[in-house]
């Protein structure tokens, strides 16, 4: 019998779920909610969804779902995460996972509280080929890492959801909504090392650039959020990862990557397989991998039912999440300090 399944939030994010929970066979989508009623009724509509409903409560007590997935914005993660957790429903939790470390604690307990499951919206590790790679790194071939670089932005282009321009909804800018997901996979790869300290600047430059060339609603005055960040982090193991956000990129072959280097050579996230230095000679090792899913969202709620339903266990792990959370608030206190910070 499938999974009954609610989606909460309409908006990009939440189209986005549910046309992939569409080809999920375990998964049985019976409401979704919206506070508004338009968009609420048209996106039901088109995704073939029985039930609607403007406020969360009334769609947990009435519907009782199995398997809630939060695709709001920020500012609700912790409030409608902790809801479905007290109603009973196992819970994917979008990414950054909310406002600040006292909200993401209280989403944590929340699950454990109720003994429910829960993961995030962290599709990247779905790829097979940074599955393969984390393999790799596990097995020691790249020998002890010491060194990791992260980078991710848009070509010239802000998020076309207006919530992410301002940091009351969102979090925070490039580095909450897009370094996001590669900081996780990258995380991940790495084994989880603990985050012990951050230093960071962040900067908004869409009001400097005249004309830019960029495409969505509103004016550069109702942007609240950065649009590039840099930080530096220290690990408890004495390594070290250095992140890059950027909104306003220049024309470039690569705007989302990493590289993780170890003293047997350096890892690239090519997806064909590792550059390693041997003898100052760069030997191409490929590796063993798993065809790519077509969907990596289906997969990651294939998986995740999978688990509900008794069948493996969550991809993400409550301290991996609370990892990626610690960083990011991190940054925006050290760049709010102008020093760094322990986090």
């Amino acid at each position: 019998m499938a999974t009954r399944t609610a989606v909460i939030g309409a908006g990009a994010m939440g189209k986005g779920h549910l046309r992939s929970l569409a080809s999920v066979p375990s998964a049985e989508v019976v409401a979704l909610v919206d506070p508004n009623e338009e968009t609420l009724a048209s996106v039901a509509a088109e995704n073939g969804v029985p039930s609607t409903y403007t406020d969360v409560a009334s769609m947990l007590a009435a519907e009782q779902p199995e398997y809630a997935i939060v695709a709001s914005p920020v500012l609700y993660h912790a409030e409608q995460s902790i809801a479905a957790f007290e109603a009973g429903a196992h819970v994917l939790c979008e990414k950054p996972l909310s406002m600040n470390m006292v909200e993401a604690e209280a989403i944590v307990e929340a699950a454990r509280r109720a003994q429910r499951l829960f993961t995030m919206g962290f599709q990247l590790r779905q790829s097979r080929a940074y599955r393969a790679l984390k393999e790799f790194i596990d097995e020691g071939r790249l020998g002890e890492v010491y060194h990791a670089r992260v980078w991710a932005g848009h070509i010239m282009a802000y998020p076309w959801g207006r919530y992410h321009h301002r940091k009351e909804y969102s979090f925070g800018g490039v580095m909450a909504a897009t370094v996001v997901h590669i900081l996780d996979a990258a995380l991940w790869v790495l084994g989880s090392p603990e985050p012990v300290a951050v230093s960071a600047s962040t900067f908004r430059r869409l009001d400097r650039i005249p004309d830019p060339p960029i495409d969505f609603k509103g004016t550069p005055d109702d942007v609240t959020v950065e649009d590039f960040g840099h930080a530096h982090v220290r690990f408890a193991d004495g390594s070290s990862m250095s992140i890059e956000g950027n909104w306003l990129m220049h024309p470039c072959g690569h705007s989302t990557g990493f590289e993780i280097h170890g003293v047997l050579g350096l890892a690239r996230d090519n997806g064909a397989g590792v550059e390693l230095e041997r003898k100052k000679e760069i030997v191409e090792e490929k590796l063993v991998q798993e065809e790519e899913p077509t969907d990596r969202t289906a997969a990651e709620h294939g998986e995740f039912i999978a688990a509900i339903e008794g069948n493996g266990e969550p991809m993400v792990r409550f301290k991996q999440a609370l990892g990626v959370q610690r960083i990011l608030v991190g940054i925006y206190e050290s760049a709010q300090a102008g020093a760094e910070v322990k986090v």
